[in-house]
């Protein structure tokens, strides 16, 4: 009689055992079909960049990380970032940002605006530079250009030579852009500079001449860009 209920309770025990070593293995198999899933699933979906933060001075910014120039220019925790978009919407074209390059050079180099971020400049606004600053150095000559602007050249010999302004009247505080003289060959880059400031930051805004015209939009652009980062 013990040896039946030793028998019946070995026989119990291999059961138990089996029962545990089926749920096992259907738990192994289970979590293999979700790692499955997953690794399909990350490989189905594409991955966008990630926003990244970095510090200009006393400002934080948080920006698509494709705006940055250079993405190892947050890591080298330079004291000036630079971003570059593309117009007229102000979708990113730094490190990576490009996904629709422009197949011809001159409308990508005309689409293209570069934000230089740094610290206030405590000794001259950006929006006193015209009456500050380049005034002394502009030929007595002006022009009128597309979109409102005043247009003179700076005479020879001042450290600005080779260049002319186009600023908003009467003083430039609202715009003011420094650009190259045209080239003889028209296929030859012409590039300007404007500035602005915002919230502690002095913003350099590099961009084509073609897009002189529609300075009002690409200052609010910028502005924009910058102001969204900020938030």
């Amino acid at each position: 009689m013990m040896a039946l209920r030793i028998v019946a309770n070995r026989l119990r025990e291999v059961s138990q055992m089996k029962i545990i070593a089926s749920a096992v293995a259907a738990l192994l198999g289970l979590t293999a079909v979700i790692a499955g899933l997953y690794v399909w699933r990350e490989r189905a979906t594409p991955r966008l960049p990630g926003a990244v933060s970095f510090r200009v001075g006393e400002r934080t910014l948080t920006l698509d990380a494709r705006y940055l120039r250079a993405r190892s220019a947050v890591a080298d925790g330079q004291g000036a970032i630079e971003i570059v978009a593309f117009l007229p919407n102000f979708a990113p074209a730094g490190d990576g940002g490009d996904v629709t390059p422009a197949t011809d050079l001159q409308e990508r180099f005309r689409r293209l605006v570069f934000l230089k971020l740094r610290p206030a400049d405590a000794t001259l606004d950006p929006a006193e530079r015209t009456s500050r600053l380049y005034a002394r150095f502009l030929s007595e000559v002006s022009w009128s250009h597309p979109g409102g602007l005043i247009a003179r050249a700076f005479v020879d010999g001042s450290p600005f030579e080779g260049d002319e302004l186009f600023y908003l009247a009467p003083e430039g505080r609202q715009f003011a852009a420094r650009c190259r003289k045209p080239a003889p060959d028209p296929k030859t880059p012409n590039t300007c500079m404007s500035a602005f400031r915002t919230h502690g930051l002095d913003v350099e805004v590099r961009f084509s001449a073609s897009q002189l015209s529609d300075w009002e939009l690409l200052t609010n652009g910028a502005k924009g860009l910058v102001e969204a980062a900020l938030r």
